[in-house]
């Protein structure tokens, strides 16, 4: 059941679809939507400057907080105007300081997060490596997340990367269970050298996939998931793909972490991420 959806209003190229997403669910699962936006104070100061540059210095911090507040100005502006149309239930927070710590505050109490597929990289963490972020994200216990793409899809065909991990199973299985987009056809997939025999991995996810009422296909690919995961959700034209993220993956830099932060920076297709 999903009650409580939670949206980074970030301000760039990827939050109209953002909010447009979070409108279609909400609506589809009856649910309240709570936008957030925050200003970083210190992220508008800059690095520090030399001596005698301190007109320089302060002629920069105002036009990063003109162009910050028009940015925030503008989604909250869409945010309010497209719920209010939908007659959508909603909430709009303005923080202000470390949009990561906040973010991860609010989504405690929310059952899904909405966020760019890298404007979390580009605006408010700017600075900040993609590896780095999305294990802090993930140890912050930020799940599930989608992260939308820059052009809005229908979500018709589902590609889920599924390793057999505790991991990649739980990711499975949160997608199901929550049922986001229950008409939409799965395509599970493993790649390279599956734990287990690939086909008894696949008959067993496709069972429970089944079991839900998806329409559900399966698939092994010889190749390793991080360099053939993205074509093949290319050539499958899929509309999203599904992650399962492990903390303790990540922070070894095992192969299904390294493939889900290769994944995040390189996708053109939305993410649904979950552990």
């Amino acid at each position: 059941m999903i009650k409580k959806i939670l949206v980074g209003l970030a301000g760039t190229e990827y939050t109209e679809v953002a909010i447009h997403r979070a409108i279609e669910l909400a609506e589809r699962h009856n649910a309240e939507l709570t936008g957030v936006t925050v200003m970083d104070p210190a992220k508008i100061s800059g690095d520090a400057v030399p001596i005698g540059g301190g007109g320089n210095a302060t002629e920069l911090r105002q036009e990063r907080m003109r162009v910050t507040q028009q940015r925030i100005e503008a989604a909250t502006a869409s945010f309010t105007k497209n719920c209010n149309e939908m007659s959508v239930r909603y909430r709009l927070e303005h923080e202000e300081g470390d949009a990561f710590k906040l973010m991860l505050s609010y989504s405690r109490y929310h059952d899904l997060t909405i966020f760019g597929l890298r404007s979390v990289f580009e605006y408010y963490f700017e600075n900040v490596d993609s590896g780095g972020l999305l294990e802090r994200l993930i140890r912050g216990g930020v799940r599930p997340i989608v992260a939308v793409s820059k052009q809005y899809r229908s979500i018709r065909r589902v590609v889920v990367a599924y390793s057999g991990s505790v991991e990649s199973a739980k990711a499975m299985r949160r997608f199901v269970q929550m049922r986001l987009w229950p008409k939409a056809a799965m395509k599970i997939v493993t790649f390279g050298d599956a734990r287990e025999a690939p086909q008894t991995l696949l008959a067993d996810a496709k069972a429970y996939c089944d079991a839900h009422g998806f329409r559900t296909e399966v698939e092994h690919v010889a190749t390793p998931a991080k360099t053939a995961l993205l074509p093949y959700a290319d050539d499958s034209d899929a509309d999203m793909i599904v992650l399962g993220n492990s903390a303790r993956n990540l922070l070894m830099r095992k192969v299904f972490g390294e493939t889900a932060i290769h994944v995040m920076q390189n996708s053109n297709l939305p993410l649904f991420l979950a552990q």
